[in-house]
């Protein structure tokens, strides 16, 4: 049977990083596996696992780096120069996976090169349910039914990018692409690794048969900066990709919101100074965004729902701004 390796990026990662380890080693697959967790000198991440470590199920490779951001890119080709498996996976320190998820990333690598799957919300609080449900503006691959993404589809409607957090792929893969590149130190690093591994000519199956679970960002605070950091990932990426559609796409998403955030301005100054029909023209606008938020209550089948495009928004100028700064860098 194929060897798998499967690596992990880990920073502090204590607070979650025993339930990833204990979900791999509960794994059914029968063949060989590897779990590699690549993590700074001395970091606190090995203390609730200091016994899978010390009985030589886990493996830990300790490295110093000093990015400037997050260094997950370093570690992850860290783990993969390492690696000694047929089949390579990645996830991540704050996931949970199902028992048969090895086992089915393998059977499905048998017909695709790389293959790639959701993740769902550990929590079934506001946050959790917001990064799941949110019918509009998603951040995360839903994946109701699989499909193939290519450089063709590549974030194209229905084609979501897949991310790191859940992919398997073969050493045809690694040895045509290479690792990720660790400038990216912000976000967008697995959307810039895949941009490249569809360049190659590889496809990539997206399937929910390798569903997990995650500990998403719980609270304004998280999620402001996360969204912040992924808009000057995504600067870093269009700025490398210039030409790919997802690029063209993210460039054109940044224009529509600085033209609309103009507009509001605009309008919300001319009422102040009275101008003849600006009034009913913000009334719309709010209008058409109450609907928004009843729109998003019914698709998403739950009243907390309503808050959902107030918060995209919020969301999306944090996204918009941390874009521009970047591109501004850039």
């Amino acid at each position: 049977m194929n060897t798998v390796s499967v690596i992990i990026p880990v920073k502090n990662s204590d607070r979650t990083i025993a339930r990833t380890v204990d979900s791999l080693l509960a794994q059914t697959y029968t063949g060989p596996v590897e779990i590699l967790l690549v993590g700074d000198v001395g970091d606190r991440t090995w203390n609730p696992i200091r016994k899978h470590i010390d009985a030589g199920r886990i493996r830990i490779i300790e490295t110093q780096i000093e990015t400037g951001g997050r260094d997950s890119n370093h570690k992850r080709n860290l783990g993969l120069e390492a690696a000694t498996g047929d089949v390579l996976a990645l996830t991540d320190s704050d996931m949970v996976l199902p028992a048969d998820w090895i086992e089915t990333g393998v059977r499905l690598l048998a017909e695709w090169p790389c293959v790639a799957g959701p993740m769902a919300s550990v929590s079934t609080g506001f946050w959790g349910s917001y990064v799941d449900g949110n019918p509009f503006a998603a951040k995360t691959p839903r994946m109701q039914s699989d499909y193939v993404t290519n450089v063709d589809t590549f974030g194209r409607k229905g084609c979501k990018p897949p991310i790191t957090a859940n992919v398997f792929f073969t050493r045809d893969v690694f040895a045509g692409v290479g690792g990720l590149d660790p400038e990216f130190v912000y976000s967008y690093e697995d959307y810039e690794w895949f941009q490249r591994i569809v360049d190659a000519g590889f496809e990539i199956l997206c399937t929910a048969r390798l569903s997990a679970d995650h500990y998403h960002r719980q609270g304004w605070r998280d999620l402001v900066r996360e969204y912040n950091r992924s808009g000057r990932g995504c600067a870093q990426f269009v700025t490398k990709h210039r030409d790919a559609w997802f690029s063209r796409k993210r460039r054109r998403d940044l224009a529509t919101v600085c033209a609309m955030l103009a507009t509001a301005i605009v309008m919300l100054a001319a009422m102040a100074f009275a101008v003849p029909g600006a009034a009913l023209i913000v009334a719309a606008g709010a209008t058409g965004f109450v609907a928004l938020s009843g729109a998003s209550a019914v698709l998403a089948r739950r009243a907390s729902a309503l808050l959902f495009p107030a918060v995209t928004l919020i969301l999306g100028l944090s996204f918009s701004a941390g874009m521009l700064s970047g591109l501004r860098r850039a």
